[in-house]
């Protein structure tokens, strides 16, 4: 059974080179109907006009959250940061589908059949979405630092009690999800995230909120593998020339889903491992659909 479905991200001037890797990476590979939703957080006319070429569903949002800034200075919160107080509310500024899936704007799909299982996840209803954790990362072997990174955060938009409850999980990176339009989440997390930014004005305030609604009660829910959202600055992907795609460094070396070009591994080029040779090539990590979103000669 077919369900309509969004594929949304957001972008402003600075970052949008970045998320038009991801609007040609979806539309270079996409299998049936799909539609691109694009919240524009401030886009030059010339960067509004390139959108249509991939024939996105454009939307200036408003903000969807009122909260004072801090030191009550519009200013130190910029329009940028309505990609996170917009994100609960893709129904309203998209309305009509029955599946949304959210791809932050600085990630990108080699393989298609990550959007079939998202697609898939939230047609059986399930929140779809991939927890910070892999054999790759780094952090899951300094446990005790992430967690009480984690603790700190939740406490900083809910207090101490709250973060003893639900911060002892393992981090729902929100950069990559789907969801059905009816799933309760959209509204627990909206009101979730009201809340968190009366007390905190912070960059993680939607992904705590989201983890808190998530992690607090007991609603559909499917966790994902890293291959559907690597964090490419958590741990750098390999290179498998033989099938010209990015694979996990570990073997048996899966090719990954989706890549998120994390941190600053979308400013400058990487030093990776390609499978079958000695020495690490300095590659950049965009999609570059000459080579198969590679960039490795």
């Amino acid at each position: 059974m077919s369900v309509k479905t969004i594929i949304c991200t957001a972008g402003e001037d600075r970052f949008f080179p970045i998320s038009q890797c991801l609007l040609r990476s979806v539309r270079g590979q996409q299998q049936g109907d799909i539609d691109i939703g694009y919240l524009n957080l401030g886009l030059s006319a010339g960067n509004l006009e390139k959108l249509s070429e991939y024939g996105a569903s454009v939307v200036t949002p408003g903000w969807d959250i009122d909260f004072v800034p801090p030191d009550g200075d519009p200013t130190k919160v910029g329009d940028g940061f309505k990609a996170m107080t917009s994100r609960p509310f893709l129904r309203d500024h998209f309305p009509g589908y029955d599946v949304y899936i959210w791809i932050d704007a600085d990630a990108w799909v080699q393989n298609w059949w990550a959007i079939d299982w998202l697609i898939e996840g939230a047609r059986r209803g399930d929140l779809n979405i991939a927890p910070e954790m892999d054999r790759a990362y780094e952090h899951c072997f300094d446990f005790k630092a992430y967690v009480r990174w984690t603790v700190d955060q939740q406490a900083q938009f809910f207090g101490h009690d709250v973060a003893k409850r639900v911060g002892y999980n393992p981090v729902l990176n929100c950069g990559v999800f789907s969801m059905p339009s009816a799933h309760p989440l959209w509204d627990l997390w909206a009101e979730k995230l009201r809340e968190a930014l009366q007390r905190h004005v912070g960059f993680f305030a939607d992904q705590m909120s989201l983890n808190h609604v998530v992690y607090a009660g007991d609603h559909p829910r499917c966790f994902l593998p890293s291959q559907f959202n690597w964090l490419a600055s958590m741990a750098l992907p390999a290179f498998d020339p033989r099938i010209s795609q990015f694979v996990e460094p570990g073997i048996p070396h899966r090719p990954l889903g989706i890549l998120h070009l994390s941190g600053k591994t979308k400013s400058k080029p990487q030093s990776i491992d390609v499978l079958g040779r000695s020495e690490k090539v300095k590659t950049w990590l965009l999609y570059d659909p000459q080579r198969n979103g590679t960039g490795v000669s």
